[in-house]
């Protein structure tokens, strides 16, 4: 069985469609932990990005944020970034909730994984609107 399956279904080991109870044991509680601070520092760089005014934010760690002379709207520019990381941190952890409560393994992986990796092309799609719509010429 995989350590990625951490929830036992309990009902006098029976089928898992009378009388579910799902427990929670070590391995899984330090991966809610673990899943819990990845999204809220993803959420922490939205709620950063938002609220800045003064300078454009940067999407990409490797690549320098333009110059504010370089964007049209630097205020608007920086909330739909932090927009887009926000709703990044809440599929972290909707993907991680939602993959726990699939009764089964496949579905659970699915849900965990797919919220980190499925909102990743979205991101950059996003982004790159972003640069048209709002860097200058």
């Amino acid at each position: 069985e995989s350590p990625l399956n951490n929830r036992r279904i309990t009902d006098g080991g029976s089928s898992l469609t009378k009388g579910r109870f799902i427990l929670m044991n070590a391995e899984m509680i330090i991966g809610l932990v673990i899943i819990s601070i990845v999204a809220g520092i993803m959420i922490i760089i939205g709620l950063f990005q938002l609220s800045k005014k003064d300078n454009p934010v940067g999407f990409y760690n490797v690549i320098d944020p333009p110059k504010k002379e370089e964007i049209s709207d630097v205020i608007q520019w920086n909330k739909k970034h932090g927009i887009i990381w926000l709703t990044y941190g809440i599929c972290i952890e909707l993907g991680f909730w939602l993959g726990f409560v699939m009764p089964v393994e496949v579905l659970e992986m699915v849900f965990m994984m797919g919220g980190v990796i499925i909102p990743l092309p979205f991101m950059v799609i996003r982004h790159r609107k972003l640069e048209k719509e709002y860097k200058l010429k």
